[in-house]
């Protein structure tokens, strides 16, 4: 069954279009990416869904619930991450006592909260922090803070705007691990904005792809990355003639692109499981010194290009 069904949905400020007449189905269970660039429409079609915002044409089902219809029940089974998402809890009460705050606005049952609180907090490793005030938290602790407050009602729908741009490694694995548990656990759906190709890899098992308010493909994840990274390049960083190495590159058969930076060639090569290594000999064997031969990983420019290219938008 379908947990967010978006029909037509628009939104506009003034002569600016947002959000395009988007149509999307996302499944119950889903861990769903929406990838795009600054201004692409993302953080507003997460306030249409969260009710903050009234679209200017068309709607959307969260869980049943029509956003126009009953903005009340939806805000009572999802849980929202805004943008600035460090700035929504209060600076004045401690970590612990924010929870307890927004667990009893959500109405989660007495007996449970002290439990839910403390697994959450240990989990974000803020539980040796709980009786620090929010405001003396550092700008990643309060973004954690924060998406313990969104998850503590165990809401059905997660609506998370960049849920890990404050946070530091650790503490982003932290997060994509509790996404993946309580999904697994608790069958939890998420919407997750995010302009950050790698880390939506990491843990949607759907995404789609928006520019300028409208979706520019949609899919699973796997399909899109056989689609769109069908093609494998490879950076090789060196020490001395770029030229050189570039010309070498080029006079190989199975080598389709070269791209050179200031240190390195960016390469294209067809089944580099069997061609990397000609090219690797073919280097060394003229005198040039390689630092680093490494897969580069798509960036969403590339994956745009890719679309674009293709004639999909």
């Amino acid at each position: 069954m379908d947990e967010v069904v978006i029909s037509g949905l628009t939104k506009n400020f003034g002569d600016l279009v947002a959000v395009d007449h988007m149509e999307l189905n996302i499944p119950g269970g889903t861990i769903f990416g929406l990838l795009g660039p600054n201004g692409a429409g993302k953080s507003t079609t997460t306030r249409l869904l969260s009710t903050l915002l009234r679209p200017t044409d068309g709607t959307a089902v969260v869980c049943e619930f029509d956003i126009i219809e009953d903005p009340v029940r939806v805000r009572e089974i999802t849980g929202v991450l805004p943008e600035e998402g460090n700035h929504t809890v209060y600076p004045s009460l401690t970590a612990y006592e924010n929870l307890v705050y927004f667990g009893k606005l959500y109405s989660v049952p007495e007996e449970e909260l002290p439990e839910r609180i403390e697994e959450l907090l240990t989990f974000m490793g803020l539980w040796d922090r709980k009786d620090d005030k929010a405001g003396e938290l550092s700008t990643g602790n309060r973004q954690r803070l924060a998406l313990c407050r969104a998850m503590l009602h165990r809401p059905r729908v997660l609506l998370l705007d960049e849920p890990t741009s404050a946070l530091d490694p650790i503490a982003a694995k932290r997060v994509r691990d509790l996404i993946l548990n309580l999904s697994r656990q608790y069958g939890q759906t998420f919407f997750i904005n995010s302009h950050n190709l790698p880390e939506v890899q990491r843990v949607c098992n759907r995404i789609a792809i928006i520019d300028e308010g409208k979706i520019l493909l949609e899919g699973n994840t796997q399909e899109l990355r056989e689609k769109l990274l069908a093609k494998q390049e490879f950076r090789i960083r060196i020490v001395g003639d770029i030229e050189k190495a570039s010309s070498i590159a080029k006079s190989m058969d199975f080598v389709q692109e070269v791209k050179e930076e200031v240190d390195s060639i960016i390469v294209t090569i067809e089944d580099p499981t069997t061609n990397n290594s000609a090219l690797m000999q073919s280097l060394l064997f003229a005198g040039i010194k390689i630092v680093e031969f490494a897969e580069e990983e798509a960036t969403l420019e590339d994956l745009y290009l890719d679309v674009v290219k293709e004639g999909d938008v």
